[in-house]
């Protein structure tokens, strides 16, 4: 390059890292103001705790190191939730970690999402006499505000969101499971409800967070007797164990965390596979096939990223018999959701080609949801079949594949599918809890289900059911 042509390259370096500099998002809190009882005001767009007529919603915001920015504001939150868990209707906490190119200022389309998603589960009157209060996590998800140069931020946020998560979020999330857990144990298990959600890099942030948690409570397992055996797995299984659940669930939607973060804990879950019929799920992860930032972009950010930097080697496993090979190059450049071999269902618009391999194929239901096993032929080719990790009955993670009918693209993460997938989540985890403890009778289990989410007999819980009814009744609040 010539002296004229440096000359001239100069000064539009110089406009450049302006514009960057000028574009950048600080590393710095939003909600600094004290509790506001009046929302919807002004005050609102800072307060860290908004009280609104049919809901609340409170604000952690942690720096890019993962250290939560006001421990007092952190804690002022817990101790309002402890004040309605212990009130005579209880509490419903929804917590909800936000992803890349997103924060917790006020105009944020996921905060504005999930004030909605609030609004409408609480005109629904989907959690009954409890308080509906919705915990946004913030982060610094959007540090470059800059149409095109934000996507450049990719590996340095994807990096953030691992840190973030291994810093004060854990304590956070297992301050709320202490503080709305049943005390004594033999209390009441639903008296208060705890669901947690990250979407995209907040699946990073939460998977991150707890999966050490999730981890030690599916090698820390409780035996139960062969009795209390899924049906499924009462002849193969002289006994059966059964996990402490995190929560009412914790779910991942899109999540932009490779499968290679989560290979320890669905191994552990692989090689046991005995469950009990009451296990409840500790986490779901679902994914579109019409996300093609997780599907698609992920990959190709990962490959730059990762494996040409990184010597990747084939894993040679044997799950139950079943020999599987599984790759770290596909382990590291692959979504969780978009990873073949963890996959366990697949819910898709019913069409006369995949009706015989519904799991109910004479339904009339618009979904059709199909058992990922290996001789379902719904589900897989025979060459895929071969690289799957067997799934056994009851098992407590769920890995959910759907289609552009269920979740659109990457951030239609708060239409009323997800809403009603969520709140059925939450009732059968609330079925299954009440189902353990052994002074209730099937018949008191029953009477305290929704009917709705019972199945045509009304003798047991039926998860498709009790999806189409709340996506129903969602869809009649937008």
């Amino acid at each position: 390059m010539n002296s004229w042509n440096i000359a001239l390259s100069r000064p539009l370096w110089l406009l450049l890292l302006l514009l960057m500099v000028g574009g950048c998002a600080p590393n710095a809190a939003y909600r600094t103001a004290e509790p506001s009882a009046t929302c919807p005001s002004t005050g609102c767009t800072s307060a860290a705790l908004e009280r609104h007529p049919a809901y609340d919603i409170g604000f952690v915001e942690f720096t890019d190191r993962g250290n939560v920015f006001d421990r007092e504001q952190m804690n002022t939150l817990l101790q309002y939730i402890d004040t309605q868990a212990n009130s005579p209707g209880g509490a419903t906490v929804v917590v909800f970690v936000h992803g890349w190119k997103h924060n917790a200022a006020p105009a944020d389309r996921n905060l504005q999402s999930f004030r909605n998603m609030l609004q409408s589960t609480a005109t629904a009157k989907l959690t009954g006499n409890r308080r509906l209060i919705g915990v946004y996590i913030g982060w610094r998800g959007q540090s470059l505000d800059l149409p095109v140069a934000e996507h450049l931020t990719y590996w340095a946020r994807k990096n953030t969101a691992h840190d973030v998560g291994k810093g004060g979020v854990t304590e956070l999330l297992l301050r709320l499971e202490h503080t709305l857990e049943p005390k004594p144990a033999t209390a009441d298990p639903n008296r208060n409800v705890l669901v947690t959600i990250g979407h995209s890099f907040g699946g990073v942030v939460l998977l991150s967070a707890l999966h050490d948690v999730l981890l030690d409570r599916v090698v820390s397992t409780e035996t139960v007797g062969n009795a209390q055996c899924s049906k499924n797995n009462r002849d193969r299984c002289g006994n059966c164990v059964r996990t402490r659940n995190f929560g009412h669930g914790v779910i991942l939607l899109n999540p932009a965390v490779e499968a290679n973060e989560l290979l320890p804990l669905k191994e552990v879950v692989a090689e046991q596979q005995c469950y009990a019929e009451t296990q409840p799920k500790l986490l779901h992860v679902v994914s579109s096939t019409a996300d093609i930032a997780t599907r698609i972009a992920f990959r190709a950010g990962q490959y730059l990223g990762v494996s040409l930097s990184t010597s990747e080697l084939p894993l040679k496993r044997t799950y139950k018999g079943k020999s599987v090979t599984l790759h770290e190059h596909g382990l590291d450049t692959t979504t969780i959701g978009n990873y073949l071999p963890f996959r366990s269902g697949v819910s898709v618009r019913r069409t006369p080609q995949n009706q015989p391999y519904c799991a109910d194929p004479n339904s009339q239901r618009s979904e059709c949801y199909m058992v990922c096993r290996e001789d379902e032929p719904g589900c897989f080719t025979p060459e895929d079949a071969a690289k799957h990790i067997p799934i056994g009955s009851s098992e407590p993670l769920h890995f959910l594949y759907t289609d552009a009918d269920f979740i659109k693209d990457h951030n239609d993460v708060f239409n009323p599918k997800v809403g009603g997938y969520i709140a059925a989540v939450v009732m059968e985890s609330s079925y299954q809890r009440m189902k353990a403890q052994p002074q209730h009778t099937s018949a008191q289990v029953l009477a305290q289900t929704l009917p709705a989410c019972l199945n045509d007999a009304g003798d047991k819980f039926h998860f498709p059911n009790c999806f189409d009814h709340h996506v129903n009744v969602l869809k009649q609040q937008k």
